[in-house]
């Protein structure tokens, strides 16, 4: 009996391990192989203390190689409210991933990971999470759709997505400069 209490002491250390790694990791997560590493066990361990991993908060996604900590849609609201009473400023990659989105939507993650090259999961749950950005789930498609919100026309005082400022003339890449160091907080007059 002291055996199988101990295994289950170590295992439940070991899932508080993890989810104090994917709390430190934040938006970008960590890859599968790392969690391993760390660890010092065997993939199926690792997937066993994912798949069992049962919180009224928190939840555990794996996005390919990538693992993510994210909160349940419950607490969705709140976390969504502190975030903009702060004015918390986009991170660049955030920020570039909107843009993608933005500009380009209806699109996937698989989408902006090939126009950015690299992992964009945390940036696109950062902004879920902002409101936005949407999740469209699309009849016969395994990915889901990804657009931007009418909190996300109002925020940034658009009409519709067609008032997005384009690339056309000098003028037009001075708002669309100004568009985006408002998505960022600065003012573009700063050094």
């Amino acid at each position: 009996m002291d055996d199988f209490d101990s295994t289950i002491k170590s295992f439940d250390k070991m899932q508080n391990i993890l989810l104090s790694l994917l709390f430190v990791a934040g938006d970008e997560g960590l890859q599968f192989s790392t969690i391993k590493d760390v660890l010092d066990v065997d993939q199926h361990i690792v997937q066993e203390l994912i798949s069992s991993f049962n919180s009224e908060v928190f939840q555990i996604h794996h996005y390919g190689d990538q693992i993510l900590l994210t909160l349940t849609n419950e607490y969705s609201p709140y976390i969504k409210e502190l975030i903009i009473s702060k004015e918390k400023k986009l991170s660049q990659q955030a920020l570039e991933t909107l843009a993608i989105i933005a500009y380009n939507q209806p699109v996937t993650r698989n989408d902006i990971e090939n126009l950015r090259q690299v992992n964009s999961d945390g940036a696109v749950n950062t902004l879920y999470a902002l409101g936005l950005i949407d999740k469209l789930e699309v009849e016969g498609e395994r990915s889901q759709q990804l657009i931007t919100t009418e909190f996300f026309l109002n925020k940034f005082g658009l009409k519709s997505i067609a008032d997005l400022p384009t690339m056309n003339d000098a003028k037009e890449r001075e708002e669309l400069e100004m568009f985006f160091n408002e998505l960022e907080g600065t003012d573009s007059n700063e050094s």
